[in-house]
């Protein structure tokens, strides 16, 4: 009778462990990224360019390019030569396409506002990824896949149609040009959870996410190691937040976030700074994990990653990508929504969401402090000063000159030596 009365208490205290949090023990589960990117709800039936409810036109085509290089002090003539097919005689476009101010002299992409806006087809349907972020279920103009309205996803509204951001999940262009960089070796993106209850549910959960200087591991068949251990950079790039779990979800406390750029170039990496943002994630049967972080980008940072980098600049982006850069400034600037500026009311920021999926792994403090490893690419000044410029540009209103290195002597090379590729 004793040692039955034994075995229930200790099947009584075995049962209260489970159900009791306090007994729980605390608990730690270490993740690398291994899929990021914007979060563009895809409407369509099948690739990247088809119509959809997203884009009913389908996706954005090429550039009309006699359109494009047009303007009052350009000539026909010049023109043609320009967008004449290559074997006929034709040349480059991206030799002019970065000047098509009011003057010859300006370069348009550092100043955008000199050059009209032709218009951008932006999405119209009504469905996006994204969070609440503003507390009013009647702004933002979006409903959730899961039926959540006011989302608030306008960066996704302005350029969502776009050839290189559009398609399935993980496999738009830039997607998968991204996520290919990422894998060999461009940064690395850890996320880190600890708790004391149970990892499927944890009302105090602690959530870090982090860059690592340690690259992926991936098999000979190009899949991502599991359970290799990464070491987490806290100086930058770096944010830990509150969050709870229920049935395997988790939620975050709202914050600014800041976390790895979602990057395809080396002038591309940096900080991405998620004003008032949220991360909201699953965690899978295969001990990985789903999520989507949302926020407040300063859409000038937007325009300027985007723009001004090396050897994928705006030109480029124009050429190849079947975008109107500056088309693309204005759709940025309408549709920005967030973070008025305290002087002018006006928004600096736009709200946005991206998504990613992440391997088990460990992740661990170095006994040594390490930081983010961003070596420079050849030539890449040029990215950082043109952005730069931009920003005085549309602060000041004064125009900005345009880029040029210089030779040994000091003399400014020629527009030809300041093309992309």
């Amino acid at each position: 009778m004793i040692v039955l009365q034994k075995r229930i208490l200790i099947a009584a205290a075995a049962l209260a462990a489970i159900v009791n949090p306090a007994t729980a023990a605390p608990w730690v589960r270490g993740f690398v990224v291994d899929n990021y990117e914007p979060a563009f709800y895809y409407g369509g039936r099948s690739g990247t360019e088809e119509p959809g409810s997203d884009c009913p036109k389908g996706t954005i085509p090429i550039l009309d390019y006699k359109t494009v290089l047009k303007t009052s002090w350009r000539s026909d003539a010049e023109v043609a030569k320009y967008t004449k097919p290559i074997n006929e005689g034709g040349q480059d476009p991206r030799r002019i396409i970065s000047h098509r101010g009011f003057r010859k002299d300006i370069d348009t992409y550092v100043n955008p506002f000199t050059a009209p806006d032709a218009g951008m087809d932006e999405v119209t349907g009504k469905i996006a990824e994204g969070f609440d972020l503003d507390g009013n279920a009647k702004t933002g103009g979006f409903t959730s896949p899961k039926g959540e309205r006011g989302i608030d996803n306008a960066f996704y509204r302005a350029w969502g149609c776009l050839m290189s951001y559009r398609g399935t999940p993980y496999h738009a262009y830039l997607s998968e040009r991204a996520n290919d960089k990422m894998l060999d070796g461009l940064y690395t993106m850890v996320i880190r959870l600890s708790g004391n209850q149970d990892p499927m549910n944890d009302d105090h959960v602690t959530f870090e996410v982090a860059y690592s200087p340690d690259h992926v591991v991936k098999d000979p068949m190009g899949h991502v190691v599991r359970d290799v251990s990464f070491r987490v950079v806290k100086t930058e790039q770096y944010t830990k937040l509150k969050a709870r779990i229920h049935n395997g979800v988790l939620e975050t406390e709202q914050a600014d976030i800041r976390m790895p750029e979602f990057s395809w170039g080396e002038t591309r990496r940096g900080e991405a700074l998620y004003q008032k943002g949220r991360i909201r994630l699953a965690l899978n049967k295969n001990g990985g994990l789903s999520g989507l972080v949302g926020g407040y980008r300063d859409w000038r940072e937007v325009y300027g990653r985007d723009t001004f980098n090396v050897p994928s600049g705006g030109a480029t982006r124009e050429t190849f990508y079947h975008q109107n850069q500056i088309s693309a400034y204005y759709a940025l600037k309408r549709n920005a929504d967030g973070i008025p500026d305290p002087k002018t009311g006006r928004y600096t920021a736009i709200s946005s969401a991206f998504r990613f999926t992440a391997t088990p792994g460990f992740v661990v403090d170095s006994p040594r402090p390490v930081a983010v490893d961003e070596p420079p690419y050849p030539g890449g000044d040029r990215a950082y000063v043109e952005r730069q410029s931009f920003l005085q540009a549309i602060t000041t209103r004064a125009i900005a000159p345009e880029f040029r290195r210089r030779n040994a002597k000091g003399a400014a090379l020629t527009a030809d030596s300041d093309l992309d590729n």
